[in-house]
């Protein structure tokens, strides 16, 4: 029988809930070991909608290798809205396998329920084992949904590679970057030692997609982009294929500079091999990477930390972001990337998905976008959007006390959020977030503090960063206008503000009572430092947003401790987050800072969310002034024009919480660590 869940918001009646479609629950166990120099797989289970197969074809090859190879696949043609599937990967010492799909992973639209297709994979991998996950693409269809979670737990002398790559969907049917929306978090954690702290996570990659290809920023300087790429090396076996992506970054960066003198670092010529060279040469679109350490025992290789896997010892994790105008490219390049792997494997990794020595592209047939285009619905009229706000607007209430919480689908399959559950009864569309919380009610005291917290007169720094738009413009990726850089904006705005605000906000939530003289408690300090090493983690991919954050965090702490000097406790509690930080200088990150910061001015964590909005806008647009690409007064309007959305947007974000802080504009994340590839900059970041 169906389970119900009552829902008692204060002003409208009672909201009945049930959730009529049981969600399908897969499961995948494997196992690898190692058994006289070569890996079995001792232990192989599944269930439906998940399927595992242990590849014959090839197996002779990757057994002499040493290796094991498994794809997973399903039964149906696909994923559906509700469907759950959570695999275990174990792999043993000495042991080597690889793991790939059948095809492309497709994700159907959701019905009106809105219950998104979920996939998790926890992995843990022994000293001396190698893990690949090289996946095809995952395809969402229009108004699909899908969100996946992979946790890779190491072992000092383990390796990992792991690829999480998205397609825009079904392109050729007008369904470019048109479903609901899409999450994806992989988090690599270091195996404790007996005894020691639970494991924390030393890199993570998330990124939460929606809005279209204009709010993600995947159409900058006329380029259709795609297809968006992640890939995440560790350990000893990997360093070859961190090499390779770090020369890869470079030599596509000198593709798209050709002769012009004086854009790229000299030393990069000489650092690319001419096999990389080749590699991107041969590529049919448009194609960004950079290249990130998070830094372990090692300091990687090349000034500022986006630089690759040639320096990045044992202890560290190198991620690896690209964006695509064709999928036939990244084939190429992963192929290029993981064939030193083959040797250990068997098999080089894509193989199978290379055809031919030169792609060229098909021409498709003439109006077929176009019509595909016309026959999509129209959008909703204004009346429509009305009637929808007229429907969230009294639920508002109910969705903020069922926010985080979820009940049983019929079945016992999975959970679903009473959050969605209750904006499909009332008839929102699915995946539609809860609308954002009301305007606060600030004293004159507290608008004046929030005023000159965000003022361009505080000395923070934020100046002397461009937020990945001055590499954007040497590089030719941001194309020309005013359009243009207000599609950049517009995007490095939105993606930071749903990365950073739940960090402030949480750390705002964190010192919101009064700090008597004592100081915080011991369990405070604990969980603001876990904040700050949370997104030191989470910032690994890009080293030059990674600076930017430790330097203006610690210029906030000095900003504090003098803004705050009559009140003792609070003058030394900014001195003391100086030196408390994730950062190997111990400075504590922006976002971290700011959220105390606010706390201690008696403001309220929404504002240190809208803050965050603020002057990521204001700094892109400033950049945009010095570096003339667009006029002070056109800044003025797309500052107005943007600010507020991304405010909006931040407020949510930071009611997620920090588990679901993501960055949401991939290209930008991809070309911002291109930055340290330059010569001549204005700009530290």
């Amino acid at each position: 029988p169906p389970r119900w869940c009552c829902v008692s918001p204060p002003s409208p009646p009672k909201v009945l809930l049930t959730t009529y479609m049981a969600a399908r629950r897969g499961l995948g166990r494997i196992t690898a070991a190692c058994e006289a120099g070569v890996t079995r797989l001792t232990r192989v289970a599944h269930r439906a909608p998940c399927r595992l197969l242990p590849m014959a074809d090839g197996a002779a090859a990757a057994a002499g290798a040493g290796a094991a190879h498994c794809a997973i696949g399903g039964y149906g043609g696909g994923l559906l809205g509700g469907d759950v599937v959570e695999l275990e990967v174990e792999v043993e010492a000495g042991a080597a396998l690889l793991l790939t799909t059948q095809a492309s992973t497709k994700v159907y639209r959701t019905k009106r329920d809105g219950i998104a297709a979920t996939q998790s994979l926890n992995a843990t991998v022994d000293d001396g084992g190698l893990l690949v996950l090289a996946p095809d693409p995952v395809v969402p269809y229009e108004s699909a949904a899908y969100e996946q979670r992979q946790r890779f737990m190491l072992s000092p002398a383990a390796s990992l590679v792991a690829v999480d790559w998205v397609g825009a969907g079904r392109v050729s049917r007008g369904e470019r970057w048109a479903f609901s929306h899409f999450a994806s978090r992989n988090e690599v954690l270091r195996r404790p030692e007996a005894g020691a702290a639970p494991a924390k996570a030393v890199a993570v990659d998330a990124m939460r997609l929606s809005g279209g290809a204009g709010l993600l920023g995947l159409d900058l300087g006329r380029v259709e982009y795609d297809t968006v790429v992640s890939v995440l090396c560790s350990g000893e076996e990997a360093a070859p294929v961190a090499e390779r992506l770090r020369m890869l970054s470079s030599a596509l960066a000198h593709r798209r500079v050709g002769q012009r003198p004086g854009v790229l670092r000299a030393a990069l010529a000489e650092e690319v091999s001419e096999p990389a060279a080749a590699a991107a040469r041969a590529l049919l679109g448009n194609v960004v990477v950079g290249v990130g350490v998070a830094q372990g025992s090692a300091a990687p290789k090349g000034g500022g930390g986006s630089g690759g896997g040639a320096g990045a010892g044992a202890l560290d994790v190198v991620i690896a972001r690209l964006a695509a105008e064709h999928a036939e490219d990244v084939f190429r390049l992963l192929h290029f990337a993981m064939a030193p792997l083959a040797p250990r494997l068997g098999a080089s990794p894509y193989s199978l998905r290379i055809h031919a020595d030169v792609a060229a592209l098909c021409p498709i047939k003439a109006g077929a976008a176009a019509a595909a285009a016309a026959a999509a619905p129209p959008p909703p009229t204004t009346e429509a959007a009305r009637a929808t706000s007229s429907l969230a607007a009294p639920l508002a209430p109910a969705l903020s006390i069922a926010r985080g919480l979820s009940i049983r689908a019929p079945g016992g399959n999975g959970w679903v959020p009473v959050q969605r559950a209750i904006s499909a009864a009332a008839g929102l569309p699915p995946g539609e977030e809860a609308p954002p919380p009301p305007p606060l009610a600030l004293s004159p005291r507290q608008r004046a503090r929030m005023a000159h917290l965000s003022d361009a007169t505080l000395p923070t720094g934020g100046f002397a960063h461009s937020g990945g738009l001055e590499a954007a413009s040497q590089l030719g990726l941001l194309g020309g206008g005013d359009e243009a850089v207000r599609r950049f904006t517009r995007a490095a705005t939105h993606s930071t503000a749903t990365l950073l605000a739940p960090f402030a906000a949480g750390a705002c939530s964190l010192f919101s009572s009064p700090v008597g003289k004592e100081g915080p408690s011991p369990a405070q300090w604990r969980e603001w430092e876990a904040l700050d090493t949370a997104l030191h983690a989470q910032l690994s991919a890009n080293g030059p947003a990674r600076r930017a954050s430790a330097e203006q965090g610690r210029a906030l702490s000095r900003v504090g401790a003098v803004w705050l000097r009559q009140e003792a406790a609070a003058r030394d509690l900014c001195a003391a987050f100086g030196d408390r930080g994730a950062n190997p200088n111990r400075a504590p990150h922006g976002a971290t800072m700011l959220g105390a910061l606010c706390a201690l001015l008696g403001l309220p964590p929404q504002v240190a969310a809208e803050v965050i909005a603020y002057t990521t806008a204001r700094d892109v647009l400033s950049a945009a002034v010095r570096l003339n690409l667009v006029g002070p007064l056109a800044a003025v309007e797309m500052q107005a024009d943007v600010a507020e959305e991304a405010a909006a947007a931040a407020a949510v974000a930071a009611q997620r919480g920090v588990a679901n802080a993501a960055s949401s504009a991939p290209l930008l994340e991809a070309m911002h660590p291109c930055h340290d590839l330059l010569d001549r900059r204005i700009f530290r970041t």
